[in-house]
């Protein structure tokens, strides 16, 4: 199934079971019959004020009893054992207590029976009802049990009845008291888990995923997401179900036949009136009529079990997204007031998630197509050069940096220029744009690399760029033989790491002032000769603090790792620059490495379209793939 959610059979019982209750409320239940055990107990010493009983030792023996469960209960609520059950187990108990207490301290008139029946009945307000009707049954057929072994008067009858009265209708009191306390936190919880899970994604289809995983089947059986297209039309369908098949079969059906939205359909219904829309007897055949497509629609309700359902909008900011129908299957439950809210309230917290997951994807597409702009398509192959590049954007890409490459020029004279601009965003891609084209525009006609970053300079300053700087290293390469003479500058950047044939590495070049910030900036201009395997690599800061400030890369670090890998081509370079960083673990800032060799023979090209496989995993890949961060 493509985007069924993939919801086990086995975990959805388990989950359908409800939730358990809380320690604390289990814990205040067995404390409670504890506190009442101690009571009761110690009312049993007043038996010996009372006239006419008849087995004062038995009375005394139901007392002790009594407080010794109660000192056992006390130490298991604190040891959190037994749970609930065992607070049933001590109801049970205590209504034993009370046939015998009854029975030895005057039978019907006996002023215990009517104070325990209260004491009891309260305690089991705790318990699930089908114990608690249990319990109450067990504690009225004990207060009455005096009428099976002698003669009560009717004064009795008088007192049983209001008794047994005023005990039902305050237990059921409380009872229902808790149990709408439990199913408010229920709730309360069930909403804070699915708001949680749909931050557990930014992808739209996964946050939908995630709704119809958490609402299967805490509040329905059957959960169908239909998402709309741009025309208004239902581009998609998910679906989770109890029954796997189910939500499977639906989603094929509806690809098959896509819903009329003009027709009478709950979900056509709720989007043409921007309403909920909720149809409590699905069994009721014009309901049935009225909400199914055609035929074939109609016999897969009727055999899923269709009983109720409620369908809501998903609007967020003004946008409809689609519908969530919430349905009963092969259940006689129906959606109340309560669960109405709750679920509305749920579908308004998806629209809002779907909404800025859509927001999300939006971006980031803008981000990777804004960078892609930044960056050459491919490198040029020069005759005598091998060059490579490597870039990761920060985090997901949806963000664009401010670091750029390029390589530009012919066989005789090429360019290489690496830069980074201070933050993140549009103002960042502009200024990079900026001085990505105006450094290439200045290069063409230029020999040195000085003149042209303080003409970059100048320009910069007469821009109004919000107080931004930037640090670019720009390279002069000329092509003679089997030689290659070098020229560099440097504003503000970190020097060229260079590579000779023997293995030996040197920092190449000066960094010299920043640029956009000084009217006469210091840049100082280097040379050298490169030769036949000498390799040259550029890089930006982001390399080096990758993952600061637990770990900083030093240039000293850069060096000793090119000696000791000893590169024979540019993409190598690269490779030994990326084994000093986790590729795996999240970077703090944008890396791009550029890197060109000295080939020995006609030039050709290197471009990296991934992480070398040598320093990644295949997942790493996989999302620098999504990020599209190569260039």
């Amino acid at each position: 199934m493509t985007d069924t959610a993939a919801i086990s059979r086995d975990e959805l019982r388990m989950q359908a079971r409800g939730p358990s209750l809380s320690r604390r409320e289990v814990r205040t239940a067995i404390l409670a019959e504890a506190v009442l055990y101690v009571v009761g107990g110690l009312l049993c010493a007043t038996a010996l004020l009372i006239p006419h009983v008849r087995a004062p030792e038995a009375v005394a023996a139901v007392g002790v009893n009594a407080q010794m469960v109660a000192a056992a209960l006390v130490v298991a609520a604190r040891r959190e054992r037994g749970g609930l059950g065992l607070a049933f187990a001590g109801d049970l108990w205590g209504v034993v207590l009370v046939g015998v207490l009854c029975a030895a301290a005057g039978g019907a008139s006996s002023p215990f029976a009517l104070i325990y029946l209260f004491a009891i009945g309260h305690a089991a307000g705790f318990q699930p009802r089908n114990r608690y009707i249990v319990v109450l049954i067990a504690s009225l057929v004990a207060f009455l049990l005096p009428l099976t072994y002698e003669n009560v008067p009717e004064m009795f009858g008088a007192v049983a009845i209001v008794g047994i009265v005023l005990a039902v209708l305050t237990t059921v009191v409380i009872h229902l008291a808790l149990n709408g306390l439990r199913e408010h936190r229920r709730r309360l919880k069930f909403l804070i888990d699915a708001t949680a899970s749909f931050d557990t994604s930014l992808d739209p289809a996964e946050s939908l995923r995630n709704l119809a995983r958490a609402a299967v089947p805490e509040l329905a059986e059957l959960c169908v997401i239909d998402l709309l297209d741009r025309n208004g039309s239902v581009a998609s369908t998910v679906a989770a179900a109890l029954e796997p098949e189910v939500a499977e079969d639906l989603e094929e059906l509806r690809r098959r036949l896509p819903l009329d939205l003009d027709g009478t359909h709950p979900v056509a219904r709720a989007l043409a009136s921007g309403m909920p829309c909720v149809v409590d007897d699905l069994t009721d055949e014009l309901e049935l009529a009225q909400a199914a497509q055609s035929d074939e629609h109609q016999r897969f309700m009727r055999g899923a079990g269709y009983r109720s359902a409620a369908v809501f909008p998903m609007i967020a900011r003004g946008r409809t997204h689609g519908a969530i129908s919430f349905l009963h299957v092969r259940s006689e439950a129906r959606y109340s007031r309560g669960v109405l809210d709750v679920l509305e309230d749920l579908s308004g917290r998806a629209a809002m998630a779907f909404d800025n997951a859509q927001l999300y994807a939006e971006r980031t597409r803008v981000a990777q197509t804004l960078r892609r702009s930044l960056m050459p398509a491919v490198l040029p192959a020069i005759p005598g050069l091998e060059l490579a590049s490597y870039f990761r954007p920060l985090g997901a890409g949806s963000e664009v940096g401010g670091d750029f490459y390029d390589v530009f020029g012919d066989e005789h004279s090429c360019w290489l220029v690496v830069g980074d601009v201070c933050g993140k965003g549009a103002e960042a891609a502009a200024l990079t744009g900026f001085l990505r084209h105006t450094t290439v525009a200045y290069a063409r006609d230029a020999n040195s690399p000085r003149t042209v970053l303080a003409q970059v300079n100048r320009v910069m300053l007469e821009q109004d760029f919000e107080g931004r700087f930037a640090t670019a290293i720009l390279v002069n390469l000329r092509i003679a033989g089997g030689e290659v003479a070098v020229t560099i500058a440097s504003a503000g950047h970190p020097a060229a790491l260079l590579t000779r044939s023997d293995g030996a590495a040197t920092q190449f070049g000066e960094r010299g002032s920043l640029l956009g910030v000084f009217a006469d900036p210091i840049i100082e201009e280097v040379s050298t000769v490169l030769q036949t395997g000498d390799s040259l690599a550029l890089y930006t800061d982001g390399l080096i603090e990758a993952h600061a400030p637990a770990l900083t890369v030093t240039p000293e670090q850069m060096l000793e790792q090119l000696q000791r890998r000893s590169p024979a081509g540019a993409r190598e370079a690269i490779d030994a620059l990326l084994g000093l960083i986790e590729l795996d673990e999240h970077v703090r800032d944008d890396i791009a490495i550029l890197s060109v060799h000295v080939a020995p023979a006609t030039g050709t090209v290197a471009q990296l379209q991934r992480t070398p496989t040598a320093l990644a995993s295949p997942a790493v890949a996989e999302k620098l793939d999504q990020a599209e961060g190569v260039a």
